[in-house]
């Protein structure tokens, strides 16, 4: 499939896009603003767990991010971790995190108190089949931009982590480009 430089090209193109998101249950309604930054890639990629590549991969984020969509941190150099075959599938997936965006209508609202065995902290949940595997897409509230974010990213291996969790349904998606102000609309169900 991919390797990290065709997903953080496909992770490129989402810096510039901001979804918005209408949800509901039992007549309450939840919306929703997500947005990408290049800090978030690294955690997404699961570059955090290279342990023997912490010199190749230390310092900020976002600038990681720049080496290596310039080249500066290569595929190769990525590979040769004794641990990327625990991140491949991740790195493969990421690349199709636009398409999920685009076309998910599967959201659960995210009660990390379930899960006795995960870390992971985030307030909603993206389940969506890719090549025939689930996908999760975790979201998390950031205080500051009063907005979403992908907390983490990873492909189903033997846990579905949406199991037990509530699920919520989409009433409205917009994809917003900020850079042009365009605006398409990808589901609504709240026409008459």
């Amino acid at each position: 499939m991919g390797d990290i430089l065709t997903s953080a090209n496909a992770y490129s193109n989402l810096l510039d896009i901001e979804y918005q998101l209408i949800l509901g249950r039992k007549n309450k309604t939840a919306a929703l603003s997500i947005f990408f930054d290049e800090n978030q890639f690294f955690h997404l990629a699961g570059l955090q767990y290279l342990t023997d590549r912490v010199t190749l991969l230390f310092g900020d984020r976002a600038q990681l991010f720049k080496r290596i969509l310039s080249g500066k941190i290569t595929s190769q150099q990525i590979e040769s971790s004794s641990f990327y075959p625990e991140i491949k599938d991740r790195i493969d997936f990421l690349a199709y995190l636009e398409f999920i965006m685009d076309s998910n209508k599967t959201i659960f609202k995210y009660n990390p108190k379930l899960e006795l065995f995960s870390a992971i902290q985030a307030d909603f949940l993206m389940k969506n089949e890719i090549k025939m595997r689930n996908i999760f897409t975790f979201l998390s509230f950031d205080k500051i931009t009063g907005k979403y974010f992908c907390r983490s990213f990873f492909p189903q291996t033997d846990k579905d982590y949406s199991e037990r969790q509530t699920t919520w349904t989409l009433l409205y998606k917009k994809k917003i480009n900020k850079s042009t102000n365009t605006e398409t609309v990808l589901y609504n169900r709240l026409r008459k």
